[in-house]
């Protein structure tokens, strides 16, 4: 039994795209990608902290779940959003948990080959409302979908942990 209302929102950062998972309990709520188009600058943050900012107060959030930057794949910019986002965070007295991808695949693939194509089919088969989203991965060759695949994973895995705190209490 949930003692509050759990509202998750997955954030997958990147300089060029921000993928957004939002979680009501374990429902996957709403799913999307946002282009973060123009070249990196102060108001390039700015919108992207403005679209986690919104999402949050239209969905209540009250958990983020976010993604730890790999140290070889992040750059200064990632590093500054990332900083932003938990700024924001504690703006808002958000809860905030951290997984990199390869935690979040060794905590939800089990047995399964580790990888980001099985993280993809293991939110497919948690969450079928994906179905389309993969199968318009299969005909991009630059998978675009991955991104908000593991914004899902990571609003997946918070809840989880979530309800595994609870059972320890």
């Amino acid at each position: 039994m949930l003692k509050e209302p759990i509202n998750i929102l997955g954030i997958n950062p990147g300089t060029r795209y921000l993928a957004l998972s939002v979680f009501q309990g374990h429902r996957l709520f709403e799913w999307k990608i946002k282009l973060l188009k123009g070249e990196w600058s102060k108001k390039k943050i700015e919108r992207a902290i403005d679209v986690i900012s919104e999402c949050a107060e239209l969905h209540d959030i009250n958990r983020i779940a976010l993604k730890k930057l790999h140290p070889a794949h992040s750059s200064k910019h990632l590093e500054l959003l990332v900083s932003r986002i938990k700024a924001l965070a504690r703006r808002k007295k958000l809860r905030v948990c951290q997984f990199s991808i390869r935690e979040i695949e060794k905590y939800l693939l089990e047995d399964a080959t580790h990888n980001k194509k099985n993280l993809a089919e293991k939110m497919v088969s948690d969450h079928p409302c994906l179905i389309h989203e993969r199968e318009k991965e299969k005909i991009h060759k630059n998978l675009y979908c991955l991104r908000m695949f593991e914004a899902v994973a990571l609003g997946t895995a918070c809840f989880q942990r979530y309800l595994e705190s609870l059972a320890m209490h």
